[in-house]
């Protein structure tokens, strides 16, 4: 009975393993191992009891449902670390005075000739290809929508 609840718990790891590059959310990926462990475990305290069959169910519905719990908890942190940080960018982007800082030139770049800037038009290069609207070069998200923009080829 040892050697069916091994083959069993090795079995529930080598499919959660398998299972992540397969497209599965946390949640069902969570459920798979969650599963495999409580099979795993209930065999093994089934057999103890002299019920590994029903012990083995239990397990395996029981992991089940904490492993699936557990995954979607880690899909809603990980979904709301993603809209935190989204959000911090556009407020950045988007605030008064907001510009990039890069270091300054070297002085030997740049010849000191005194110019006059003519009034430059604002070039639209990054455009939102839902709505088809084009914004400048600046901007990285679409302040309506929020979605992020691209480049006009």
């Amino acid at each position: 009975m040892k050697r069916v609840a091994s083959v069993l718990l090795i079995l529930g790891l080598a499919l959660t393993a398998c299972a992540e590059g397969s497209g599965l959310s946390e949640r069902e990926s969570g459920a798979l191992l969650g599963s495999g462990l409580g099979a795993g475990l209930g065999a093994i305290v089934g057999h103890q009891t002299g019920h590994a069959g029903a012990g083995t169910a239990i397990g395996a519905a029981t992991g089940a449902l904490a492993g699936g719990l557990a995954g979607e908890g880690m899909r809603r942190t990980k979904e709301s670390a993603k809209e935190e940080i989204r959000q911090e960018m556009m407020q950045q982007q988007y605030q008064q005075g907001y510009a990039p800082q890069y270091a300054a030139a070297p002085q030997y770049a740049t010849p000191q000739v005194a110019r006059t800037a003519a009034p430059q038009q604002e070039v639209h290069t990054k455009y939102n290809p839902r709505t088809g609207l084009t914004f400048p070069e600046q901007y990285q998200f679409d302040p309506a929508t929020g979605e992020e923009l691209k480049y006009i080829r």
